[in-house]
């Protein structure tokens, strides 16, 4: 009877360490907060319930190989554990999803949080080419699709700041030197100080690919009359 050796267990649970970080990692430097440890977990409890699965599955056929009148007694189903991972595993990938009146944020990482799972299922099934293949394609889709098909990647950053009309006119100048499109706009006011009111503008921006969010806050924060730049997270 086939059964894992411990260096078989060891070598899938490492492979479902280093593939969760390869895809934890992209969601971790663009700040996500399912990043680098929530996908290695994710991928790693994928694998351990799945080995947890193929042991049950191969004492069950071997009880039934050694004791021939318990057969009939005997069910097992290698899918039902599988198939209670990626049930259970949305709830934690909803808890990504964050819903606004204006906005909704989260949906990719909630998605790379439920592939992971698949993806542990599959080393832990010890289906290593799947599995090194499907990384591969996750990480072509969270890095490279949006260059190929030029999907527009925005931004939303809320800017407070004071002397309205001159403020104003340098964020157009700004956007339009840095080649900044400009896809929303809200705004408000706030009037608690009546001596100086002081405005908020909720941008949601077009980035090229040299200038990285982070350097337009840099840039934006040197400006005397803006107070606060905040970044809002996107998907």
């Amino acid at each position: 009877m086939f059964e894992l050796d411990n260096g078989e267990i060891f070598l899938r649970l490492i492979l479902a360490v280093l593939f969760g970080s390869a895809i934890g990692y992209e969601r971790e430097i663009k700040g996500h907060d399912a990043g680098l440890r929530t996908h290695i977990l994710v991928c790693l409890g994928a694998c351990i319930v799945t080995l947890v699965q193929l042991e049950v599955t191969y004492n069950t056929v071997e009880m039934g190989l050694n004791n021939p009148d318990l057969t009939q007694l005997l069910n097992t189903d290698m899918t039902r554990m599988p198939a209670q991972i990626i049930s259970g595993i949305g709830f934690l990938g909803a808890g990504t999803i964050i819903v606004t009146k204006k906005s909704v944020t989260g949906l990719t990482t909630a998605a790379s949080i439920w592939t992971i799972a698949g993806l542990g299922i599959a080393i832990g099934m010890g289906s290593y080419f799947l599995a090194l293949l499907s990384c591969l394609i996750i990480l072509l889709v969270l890095l490279v699709i949006r260059r190929i098909f030029r999907v527009q990647s925005s931004k939303r950053i809320e800017i407070y700041y004071v002397n309205r009309k001159e403020t104003k006119q340098f964020l157009n100048t700004y956007f339009e030197s840095m080649r900044i499109n400009v896809l929303g706009l809200d705004y408000s006011v706030d009037t608690n100080n009546k001596e100086n009111n002081s405005y908020v503008n909720l941008y949601t921006l077009s980035l090229p690919d040299t200038k990285p969010i982070a350097s337009v806050v840099e840039d934006l924060s040197e400006y005397e009359h803006i107070l606060r730049v905040h970044t809002l997270r996107e998907n």
